[in-house]
């Protein structure tokens, strides 16, 4: 297959050398949902070149600190797709001395065993930034991407520049995750985001307050994402639930997603109130794994980003955030 085929740069070459230099007989690759499609072709490409065995995972990534370790743990390395490297891989905060360790330990082995490929776009944004500027009310905006856009910002603020906008790029304008800091502290009173998909704008736009623009370079789309509206659909969500009885308490067994003594408390909190509440620990959470549990709620301690599915699901899903306001310990203007 071609180094760039789909509009990604899979450096195929590095992975060959990286393989031969370290003797690889049995190589893992994870690959995000949207590019399983070429997962069979560079999975030949490396065989045929290498002679090592190539394991493909089949189980979602939600992103660097969604690592399949136990396909890690039957392969010599790990190549990670789509993502650039996160130490440590963790949700919520690390204090004390033992935790710092044990970061320092997983930050080793993530070095030693896990090579991210973080897939640059060979997608030009220029055009699609043009469009953008149509939408842009202000003369200044916060330019972020996904990694796959970085190397093209430059390109697309000398666009912002020619249409009499000037572009602020914060540290250096990723958005990685569920980590907005690239624009948070960005006097700008707008976002303009280059990448695919909902969750990022939509994260950017519940926690930053700023309306964004969304330009995605491959479906040539222009989306706005406003915290108001947002908020709205969340507090539909919250009000579903005020009347639930009985909630199971999501907790995500991803090694980046557990969230063990927060799934806890929530529990102890609930049954204080009255409620019913179970603790349910899932690999892969989603509505077909929580039909047969009948409760008429759940709450979610794993990864934000899935937040994107829950609002398909019939029952409702809440936040952190938001099932305190269910249990009257945090107000309805305190959900982000």
């Amino acid at each position: 297959m071609e180094q760039n085929a789909y509009g990604f740069e899979f450096e195929l070459e590095q992975i060959k050398a990286l393989i031969e230099e370290r003797r690889v007989r049995r190589v893992g690759l994870q690959i995000p949902s949207g590019l399983k499609r070429v997962a069979l072709a560079i999975a030949a490409e490396i065989y045929k070149e290498t002679g090592a065995d190539v394991i493909l995972s089949g189980n979602s990534c939600y992103g660097a600190c969604d690592i399949d370790w136990k396909l890690r743990g039957i392969v010599d390395i790990l190549i990670h797709f789509g993502h650039t490297a996160a130490f440590p891989p963790g949700n919520g905060e690390r204090e004390g001395e033992g935790e710092e360790e044990e970061d320092h330990q997983l930050k080793e082995k993530i070095q030693e065993h896990v090579f991210f490929v973080e897939l640059r776009s060979t997608i030009e944004i220029e055009p699609v930034v043009e469009m953008a500027v149509a939408e842009i009310r202000g003369d200044s905006v916060a330019l972020v991407a996904t990694v796959q856009h970085l190397h093209r910002l430059d390109g697309a603020k000398a666009v912002l520049a020619r249409a009499g906008k000037q572009a602020v790029i914060g540290k250096d304008g990723q958005v990685l995750g569920c980590e907005f800091g690239s624009c948070a502290e960005s006097t700008c009173d707008e976002v303009l985001f280059v990448g695919s998909g909902c969750f990022h704008p939509e994260g950017i736009a519940l926690y930053t307050g700023k309306r964004v623009i969304a330009a995605d370079p491959f479906m040539m789309r222009i989306s706005v994402f406003e915290q108001d509206e947002l908020i709205k659909e969340r507090y539909n969500v919250i009000g579903r639930a005020l009347d639930a009885k009985s909630f199971g308490i999501l907790i995500g067994m991803k090694s980046g997603q557990f969230n063990l003594d927060e799934a806890v408390s929530l529990q102890r909190k609930a049954v204080a109130k009255g409620l019913e509440a179970y603790l349910i620990a899932l690999e892969e959470i989603n509505e077909e794994q929580l039909l047969g549990f009948k409760v008429d709620g759940f709450v979610n301690t794993a990864c934000p980003r899935l937040a994107e599915d829950f609002v398909h699901f019939k029952k409702p899903v809440l936040s952190i955030n938001e099932f305190e306001v269910v249990l009257g310990e945090r107000g309805w203007d305190e959900i982000v």
